[in-house]
């Protein structure tokens, strides 16, 4: 049940600026507002592509993450977030790792612009992401911090991002192979037995999700959020199954 402060301030939202003031509102309800927007009809992930690339993974895990998995950061997280992880004994979940330049040509091989939000998430064996709902803050962050006058622009609450800007994708590219043990719960189904270069999108805005390690090897995932120059072929994908092979070592 969402409070009516949280409700409040939600329907107030006009334009980005709003939005941002309404996640860092310490008051309002974020996490229990995103999962009350959630049609578990549309609720969805498909693999649709898989990349065939030859990068030393290894040397990418070896680098100093931006945030740790066993750290609370306001970075990824708004304020009440950050009360919710605490009270659950829930930390970031991942080590949060700056790509490298060979990791971004899998970006731009994909399709997506230059205002993309790029991250290596590397889940550790025992580590864990808890139950959530995306509003996509870093993307919308990030791209606030190349372009102000993003704040200003209006904002569509229905399809959570600003109006006129083409829609915007969330996948995850797996860098390895997976590992017995290794899970993500996009509700109310599982993803596993993905292949190193899986392309898997989902819809972000409907499908609660969470991840675990309970293995013992590492599960690095290449996180990407933003627009496809062209997205004809992911919507086709999730209609009729089929799976684009890209290949960086022609």
């Amino acid at each position: 049940m969402i409070d009516s402060y949280t409700r409040k301030k939600w329907h107030e939202i006009k334009i980005v600026q709003d939005l941002i003031d309404f996640m860092e509102d310490p008051k309002c309800d974020v996490m229990g507002m995103s999962n009350a927007l959630v049609d578990l009809n549309k609720s969805s992930f498909w693999t649709a592509a898989n990349v065939n690339f030859d990068i030393d993974i290894q040397k990418i895990l070896d680098t100093k993450p931006n945030i740790r998995h066993d750290e609370i950061s306001g970075t990824t997280m708004v304020a009440s977030e950050l009360e919710y992880h605490k009270k659950n004994n829930y930390t970031n979940g991942y080590d949060r790792i700056k790509p490298n330049d060979e990791i971004k040509k899998i970006v731009k091989a994909l399709g997506f612009g230059e205002n993309s939000s790029v991250w290596v998430n590397n889940q550790p064996p025992g580590a864990l992401m808890g139950r959530h709902v995306d509003f996509i803050g870093c993307f919308t962050y990030e791209n606030i911090e190349k372009n102000k006058s993003l704040e200003d622009m209006p904002y569509d609450k229905e399809k959570r991002q600003p109006v006129g800007m083409k829609t915007i994708w969330r996948c995850f590219v797996a860098l390895a192979d997976w590992e017995p043990g290794q899970l993500v719960n996009f509700e109310p189904d599982f993803w596993t037995k993905w292949k190193k270069g899986d392309v898997v999108f989902f819809d972000w805005k409907n499908t609660p999700h969470s991840t675990a390690n309970c293995g013992s090897a590492q599960r690095p995932f290449l996180k990407i959020t933003g627009v496809l120059d062209d997205d004809s072929w992911v919507i086709d994908s999730k209609k009729n199954g089929s799976v684009r092979k890209i290949d960086l070592l022609r």
